[in-house]
């Protein structure tokens, strides 16, 4: 239940009012500092932004958020690679994983703890290959977003709307895109599992469609009947407070981004 600036923090007793939109501070200090590095990836960030902040005040509906992010990838794909594969990778890269950053979410720090350590096991594969530019942009991202994870982490004081999660994925795509880096895939692997568990038991809904988890009488989150995701998946396994599931599912991230690095490593 969104009242256009505040949201409800829906595992909290209190059910307190969190600002909303909390995800603009980062997206604009990162677009403008990388203007002075490559116009071209900021405004990968900057577009994604924009079509947060109108998904965050009046909700597209799924299908119009995956055109405009594909003509967005497309926008952005032609300025960097022209009329090229890469151009159409970035048109299906962006609309997929901006939507994959921005479902994988719900839970005080999840998404922009995810977000953070993707673009670390990122920024490392990118050194490994001796891509110091890409390297330089996700120190930036990471300092950006570093910022709003003081305050979106549990008991979370904002909460960092669409505008933060979709241009994480657009962002993440454009780089492993660029600079050909295949471990990405092998770094995205719990918002894969995440998608495609919510598309094989709920199939495309609408966000307002969608059961929240619920707060049970020892504090521990219960999964509920809704949609299957991999936070329900492993709350259904194993039921726990809400900082415990982010940790968990951090450390799941962590476990993908390792593998991601040794992979490169053994192909070196």
């Amino acid at each position: 239940m969104v009242n256009y600036k505040y949201s409800f923090d829906l595992h909290k007793r209190s059910k307190e009012k969190i600002p909303e939109m909390g995800g603009i501070v980062p997206v604009l200090i990162s677009s403008l500092l990388f203007m002075l590095l490559d116009f071209k990836i900021s405004l990968i960030l900057l577009l994604t932004g924009f079509v947060g902040i109108y998904d965050d005040l009046f909700k597209l509906s799924p299908f119009k958020k995956i055109v405009l992010l594909g003509i967005i990838g497309g926008i952005v794909g032609y300025l960097i690679f022209g009329f090229d594969v890469k151009t159409l990778l970035m048109i299906l890269g962006v609309s997929i994983f901006s939507n994959f950053t921005n479902m994988l979410a719900g839970f005080n720090g999840l998404e922009i703890g995810l977000g953070i350590i993707s673009a670390f096991f990122l920024g490392i594969v990118l050194l490994l290959n001796g891509e110091y530019d890409g390297f330089r942009l996700i120190l930036i991202f990471i300092a950006s977003y570093l910022g709003l994870l003081l305050f979106n982490k549990y008991p979370a004081k904002v909460f960092p709307g669409d505008v933060g999660t979709l241009p994480i994925g657009a962002f993440l795509v454009t780089l492993a895109i660029r600079y050909s880096i295949p471990e990405f895939i092998i770094i995205m692997t719990p918002y894969i599992i995440d998608a495609f568990l919510k598309y094989l038991s709920a199939g495309v809904t609408k966000r307002e469609d969608h059961k929240p988890t619920t707060l049970r009488e020892d504090g521990k989150l219960d999964p509920g009947r809704g949609y299957l995701s991999l936070p329900r998946l492993i709350l259904k396994i194993y039921p726990m407070r809400e900082y415990e599931l982010v940790l968990t599912l951090w450390i799941i991230e962590i476990f993908f981004g390792i593998l991601a690095v040794v992979l490169r490593v053994i192909r070196q």
